[in-house]
Order: structure tokens, then sequence, then C-alpha cells
């Protein structure tokens, strides 16, 4: 049911999200991408660092009692499919899942395309024509006494294996040269507000029902179901946070005079991140911002295998030969 908590919070967290994603040019297509392609880890480096302000920040949450931490249970071999799958399928769309709906508040409308091939292939897989491949891919599971995530598998105390990536982290991200984005905000401050942001979608959407954080793939298959079937129950939080997300992009696209209508780009590299997405249970933002701060081991992997995916794709459109 849609409540008012839902939707107002929910359209505020995408809003902000939206308006952090344009300041910051923040797209994991670009980060993993260009570490292989230009050796710049400008865009990384805001990764990295939103994942560790929002590792701490999540357990936290989970520790004082505000939240229940969820992850997705460990269908290993689904995750390394359908990541690699969403890997190539974002180099070709030119754009992840969250470069794509900020893209559209800029007036992108090869990124409307990507979006709308991004559900329909989502929405295949969860309950349509691919729905059998899913089942098959996911039957492989891997079982845990508690969380599916990666202090469950080493035994160890949760305080303990983020302390230590929390140091490694902030140690690299030290080291690393002082670069700026050519546009728009510095990586650290599109860390920090990524890192901010993600952490308050968890203590923001748990009230609402939604008992995760950020993500896009459930999000944007939930907004096709109700727009072309007319079903209700598949409003979520999220719905409505993936709809604020263009919003807040457009505004600070408009803002700083850099909204434009552009040419289109591939609707095919979206379904591919839709199927590969819905298969592997997440996206970019689901997995790679989201799952891997709360230390999910399907999160890690199929975080692994879309850079895997990536990179192969990178390699085989613009550095072979």
């Amino acid at each position: 049911m849609v409540t008012g908590t839902m939707v107002v919070s929910g359209l505020a967290v995408g809003m902000a999200f939206g308006y952090a994603l344009q300041r910051g040019r923040f797209c994991l297509n670009t980060g993993f991408r260009d570490v292989l392609l230009t050796r710049d880890a400008t865009v990384l480096r805001a990764y990295v660092l939103a994942v560790l302000i929002q590792m701490v920040g999540v357990h936290l949450l989970a520790e004082l009692g505000v939240i229940t931490l969820r992850m997705a249970p460990f269908f290993w071999l689904a995750a390394i499919a359908g990541g690699f799958v969403f890997g190539v399928g974002m180099v070709l769309a030119g754009g992840c899942a969250t470069g794509t709906w900020y893209r559209i508040g800029e007036g992108m409308v090869g990124s409307w395309l990507a979006a709308v091939g991004f559900a329909i292939a989502g929405v295949a897989t969860r309950s349509g024509l691919l729905k059998p491949l899913q089942d098959t891919l996911r039957a492989p599971l891997v079982s845990f006494d508690g969380l599916p995530a990666l202090p469950t598998l080493l035994a160890v105390n949760r305080w303990l294996v983020i302390g230590l990536l929390v140091v490694a982290g902030l140690i690299w991200l030290a080291r690393s040269p002082r670069t700026a984005y050519q546009h728009g905000w510095t990586w650290p401050r599109t860390g920090i507000t990524l890192g901010l942001i993600g952490t308050a979608a968890w203590a923001a959407a748990f009230p609402a029902g939604w008992e995760y954080g950020l993500s896009a793939t459930q999000p944007t298959n939930s907004l096709l179901e109700v727009m072309v079937l007319g079903d209700l129950e598949a409003v979520t939080w999220g719905t409505f946070m993936i709809l604020g997300l263009p919003v807040g992009s457009a505004l600070a696209a408009t803002q700083h005079g850099e909204f434009a209508w552009r040419a289109p780009k591939s609707m095919g590299g979206g379904a591919l991140m839709g199927f590969g997405a819905t298969l592997s249970g997440g996206c970019t933002v689901g997995h790679a911002l989201t799952g891997v701060g709360v230390l999910g081991l399907t999160s890690l992997v199929a975080t692994g295998t879309i850079v895997l995916g990536a990179w192969a794709t990178v390699y085989l459109l613009f550095m072979r030969g």
C-alpha cells in the first residue's frame, strides 16, 4: 500500500541521489572503464570512499537497532553470469544503471531508450520468458548460518573486517594523486555525499517497508509493471526513489546550465543490463554501491564480474589492435 512516508522519503532520497550523481559525474561505467582505458581512477576513488562511508554507517544503524540488515542469498552462478552480462551491457549502453537514470535528467534521449531496454529485459527475467533461465542459474545456492556476508564466510566479527577494509581503503585514497573532475564536484566531495545519501537511504526506506538501501534494478522493473500492467502492488519505496533520481539530476543540470537534448545511444546495452542485473539480483547500485557496503557475498561476486564484463568489452571495442 502506498503511504505518505513512502512517497515523500522516496522522492526526497531519489532527488538528492540524482543531484549528487549529476554534479559528481558519477557513473560506474566510467569508473570501471577508465581504470583500464585511460588509467584514470578518479571516479573509482569516489566510489571507494562512498562504499567505506556506507559500510560504517549502515552497520552502525544495524548495531543500534534502527534497521535490520537484509541481503540476497548467495546464488553464486547467477551472480557471476549476471554480473558479467551487466558489465558488457553498461559499456554498450554508455552508462551503468544510475548513469542511465541521471543522464535522463540531463536530456539524453538515448538514456531513455537504455532505461526502457533495462526495464523490459528485467521484467522478462524476473517474471517472463527468461524466468526459467533465471531460476536455473539461481538454483546453485550456498547456505549460511547467518547473513550471506563476508564476515560470516570468514567466521570473524564484522567490525574487524570493516576496520581492516576502511584502513586499507583510506590509505589507498590518501596516496592518490590530487585530481578533479573536468566539471562539477571533486571526487572526495562526491564520495562523501554519496556515502551519506546511501546510509540515509537505509534509515529512510526501512519505515516505508523497503528493507534495503539504494537500488535501481527492482525499482526500474516495478515502474514498468505499474505503467504497463497497472499493478499497484508493485509500487515500493524504491519506485518513488527512482522517479526522484532524474528529477534531482535535471535540477542540478538546469541550475548549472548543463541541460541539453542529446542524441540516442544503445537500447540493446540497456537490455543486457536489465537481464544481467535481474539475474544477479542487482546492478552497480544494488550490488556495487549498496551490497558491497554491507559485505554481501553475492554483491561482492557480482561486482567483480561486472568489472570483468566491462573490461572485456572495453578491450574488444577500444583497445584491441
